[in-house]
């Protein structure tokens, strides 16, 4: 029904967002079906045996993808903001899908760490569409738009999980990172028929806008505290939630009794995406209609409590099923954090600002790998989780703080109605 509304100021927001959904649907099946039994590739394709060397090869893995991710998405989100998402889409999704299937075919560890770099910098598409949606979405639908495709996300990575795990599993890794180029092409196509609303330019410049062109030439983007404040937000978070992701497959790979750890990352990773698909468009909605305030401290309390319970775990059941919950409620904070940076920041800037979150973002996970290697190399693959859920329950009050001082900015409360589709 609310994709049957109409809406003139925003004609394409809804051919925009099933698009989008179906784009980052096959972009993020193709990335899990590969990118998530990267531990295991190391140790049957490459032939590192050792736990605690695996793990500093996985850390320099994710280390050099997130590197590349924040690098270039700010330059890809200003960009987008001169010449338009859509082509930011395409560059994405195609030039990606030469670069992934090469992964296949590396001999030593330095080939796929660098391929990896390379297709973090060019990549970006789900970035990219949620500054589509950001800058195309009303005020008030930008929580349901950002967790539908949140939830799309999901959907991906649930299929991409059960796919890989079985390709991996019965054809091996060379189909497997193929099969992740197709997905990619397919994923281009569907950018192709997006379309993006025309900003018609104001002839002349007023006095403000020369005194913005002249802060444009500071090295910093000039964005409000309400903006930083939750940039900082990103990176923490990522800090903290990225410790033990790299590591899901060696978990299970320690735990697992058959001897078919591929094929249980498969099934485990599949089941929580089906509870993250679900906890973004609940989520996504929640956004629109309650403050986050009411939601973090539950929200990262389970979170915190999952981590923990995962990390000594000792049967496959219990690991896949607090995996499973820590995903119900955990992908709730993706909507959440999106809606709150739109609502903070104007519509002509949200293609850089959220270029630049991506970058925060992936600094945080940047920091992580580093940190996670070194506890994965040190105590073990578990310290991770625990450690992770320890930290998860320290950013309670610190996020708390920081949503604080965004809801009580200017400009977040001059569009408070809009925001939350009701009047404060």
């Amino acid at each position: 029904c609310l994709l049957m509304e109409p809406n003139q100021e925003f004609p394409y927001w809804k051919r925009n967002l099933v698009l989008a959904w179906i784009s980052q649907f096959f972009v993020l099946a193709g990335f899990a079906a590969a990118m998530t039994f990267i531990p295991l590739f190391f140790q049957d394709h490459l032939g590192i045996e050792s736990e605690n060397e695996r793990g500093i090869y996985v850390s320099m893995f994710n280390f050099f993808g997130v590197l590349g991710y924040a690098v270039f998405c700010p330059l890809w989100g200003s960009l987008s903001d001169r010449f338009g998402v859509k082509i930011m889409l395409l560059r994405g999704s195609f030039v990606t899908a030469i670069f992934f299937p090469m992964m296949a075919f590396v001999t030593a560890p330095w080939q796929l760490i660098t391929l990896r770099l390379v297709t973090a910098a060019l990549a970006g598409t789900t970035a990219a569409c949620h500054i589509l949606l950001a800058k195309g979405t009303p005020d008030d639908k930008q929580g349901f738009a950002q967790g539908s495709l949140t939830a799309a996300v999901c959907a991906g990575s649930l299929v991409g999980n059960m796919v890989g795990g079985f390709f991996v599993d019965f054809y091996g890794y060379t189909f497997t990172f193929v099969a992740c180029g197709v997905l990619y092409v397919l994923s281009g196509i569907f950018c192709l028929f997006m379309k993006e609303k025309k900003i018609v330019r104001v002839q002349g410049e007023s006095a403000y806008v020369k005194k913005i062109r002249n802060y444009r030439k500071s090295p910093m983007p000039q964005f409000t505290i309400g903006v930083w404040l939750m940039l900082l937000l990103y990176s923490l978070s990522s800090l903290v939630g990225y410790l033990s992701v790299p590591y899901v497959a060696m978990m299970i790979e320690l735990i697992d009794t058959t001897g078919r750890p591929a094929y249980w990352t498969g099934i485990i990773c599949s089941i929580s995406s089906v509870c993250a698909l679900f906890s973004g468009l609940i989520f996504g909605y929640l956004a629109d209609h309650v403050k986050p305030k009411y939601l973090i401290i539950p929200v990262l309390s389970v979170i915190g409590l999952c981590l923990i319970i995962r990390g000594v775990a000792d049967s496959l059941f219990v690991f896949g099923l607090f995996s499973a919950f820590a995903s119900l409620v955990g992908s709730g904070l993706a909507p959440l954090n999106l809606k709150t940076l739109a609502a903070a920041t104007p519509p002509r800037k949200r293609g850089a600002v959220f270029g630049w979150s991506a970058t925060f973002s992936n600094s945080g996970n940047m920091l992580s790998t580093v940190i996670s290697g070194w506890i994965v190399f040190t105590f073990g693959t578990k310290y991770t989780y625990i450690i992770s859920g320890i930290c998860m329950f320290l950013m309670i009050p610190i996020t708390m703080y920081i949503y604080y001082r965004i809801m009580h900015q200017p400009y977040f409360l001059a569009h408070a109605e809009k925001v939350f589709n009701k009047k404060k």
